[in-house]
């Protein structure tokens, strides 16, 4: 019999360098950096989990294409609407009934979604906190930058010619990131309104492959803002997979504390713990929990 996985959490600490993956916005030429200020006063850089969340989203959407599993007509081109996108689900009345619905479309089903009429929602099986720098090992600079359009230098000889040239400011940064991120598979197919399945066990496995193999994907390679002149050079990472197996949440300690994985150890035992030390054991981590099933509520 297949080993059931009721959570998974996934944290460690992942090293970027010169990149610009995730930033507040611009203040006329000058694009500003995003910064997170932690308890203790401590200002450090921080990539958002709303980007890492829609990483996610993607290597699902690209990895249910190619398998061609059904999307409803929202997901199919990657819209933010997802179910208030359907018809099918904003014309029912009965809430249970377009909750079914709704979930058949993989996307809507895993990472959640809103709908307005009728009232509806789904919380994402999948959870990501910001990755956060540690405080002592983050740098950032401001680079300047021109354009300079061709045949400019000629122009420049007429003062009357409008300079093309543009003087633009960008942001480079650096640093070791507590990465945090939760997945239920518990919930895959739930209807959270009678709390029964909406798939059967087949569909609810599939999903589960599916999640885990885009986890894969999006830290094979982290894409984000500017990454067509600041792809980002990944180095270390090294953390730990932790999972549950029966109705108990799996423990989140961030890797901004020391000794995280010994925590985590003690919560729920050294046997429940997978450790990896680099991009590649990471990968080999996540194949061996294929071979499980995602827990059903009410099962034997």
């Amino acid at each position: 019999m297949n080993e059931t996985i009721y959570e998974i959490s996934f944290t460690g600490r992942l090293r970027i360098d010169a990149h610009s993956l995730n930033n507040e916005g611009t203040v006329g030429n000058v694009t500003e950096p995003r910064t997170i200020v932690l308890a203790n006063g401590e200002k450090t850089d921080g990539i958002s989990g709303e980007m890492l969340k829609h990483i996610h989203t993607e290597a699902v959407w690209q990895i249910v294409k190619e398998k061609k599993v059904f999307l409803c007509p929202a997901c199919q081109i990657l819209s933010p609407m997802k179910a208030d996108g359907n018809k099918t689900v904003t014309e029912m009345k009965e809430t249970k009934s377009a909750l079914n619905e709704a979930l058949k479309c993989a996307i809507c089903d895993l990472h959640g979604f809103l709908v307005q009429q009728p009232t509806l929602s789904r919380k994402s099986t999948i959870e990501f906190g910001w990755a956060i720098a540690l405080p002592s090992q983050f740098y950032r600079d401001i680079h300047v930058h021109t354009r300079v359009a061709a045949g400019e230098k000629e122009r420049e000889k007429s003062a009357k010619e409008v300079s093309e040239q543009m003087i633009y400011n960008r942001p480079t940064r650096s640093g070791v990131y507590a990465f945090v991120s939760v997945f239920q598979p518990w919930r895959i197919g739930l209807n959270e309104i009678d709390y029964t399945y909406s798939i059967d066990d087949s569909a609810r496995k599939n999903r589960y492959e599916l999640v885990l193999e885009a986890y894969k994907a999006m830290i094979a390679r982290i894409e984000g803002a500017m990454t067509t002149t600041r792809l980002p050079h990944f180095g270390e990472f090294e953390g730990a997979i932790a999972t549950t197996k029966s109705a108990t949440p799996v423990p989140v300690i961030s890797p901004l504390v020391d000794g995280y994985i010994q925590q985590v150890k003690t919560i729920i035992g050294q046997q429940n713990v997978q450790e990896f030390s680099n991009f590649a054991s990471f990968m080999q981590e996540i194949d061996k929990l294929k071979s499980a099933v995602p827990y059903k509520l009410g099962a034997p």
